[in-house]
């Protein structure tokens, strides 16, 4: 059935709801791209077969692995708006030894494990190289546009 736009109240109405529903499917879609670099991460040959120094105290509490989320869908100002982030209990997480969540997570972006063993990833960059960086993700976000019916050029 066709809906019935009977002023521009109404049609606000639709674009924004549809918009909203690209915005998440986008947000999905970045979210799941970073997940698995994040589980790619600690799927990492981190001691090289014994060929790198294995640490003093290396605990895995798998905290990381869980600390992505998805914000909520808001609107302020006219605009509408989400993230996809590391939760900001886990950047404050302290770890034993005294390293804190935002310690790890710059660690891993410099393609570390704790700072003291080397890896071959970067958590963020090689997510959003992935994602085609900002022009990538604006064509994500225009493509899902046009699948909730949101004509765009």
């Amino acid at each position: 059935m066709a809906t019935v736009i009977k002023s521009m109240s109404d049609l606000k109405k639709i674009l924004e709801s549809r918009i909203q529903q690209a915005l998440k499917m986008t947000q999905q879609e970045i979210f799941k791209v970073i997940q698995q670099h994040i589980t790619d991460y600690y799927h990492e040959p981190v001691f090289k077969d014994g060929t790198s120094a294995i640490p003093m105290l290396y605990d895995r509490t798998y905290k990381l692995l869980n600390s992505l989320i998805k914000t909520n869908i808001i609107k302020t100002n006219g605009t509408i708006s989400c993230s996809v982030e590391i939760d900001p209990n886990y950047l404050n997480y302290q770890y034993m030894g005294g390293a804190s969540g935002l310690d790890v997570m710059l660690s891993a972006e410099q393609a570390f494990h704790g700072w003291s063993i080397e890896g071959d990833m970067h958590i963020w960059y090689d997510a959003l190289a992935e994602l085609g960086l900002k022009p990538g993700i604006l064509y994500i976000m225009k493509s899902n546009l046009k699948k909730c019916g949101v004509p765009v050029k």
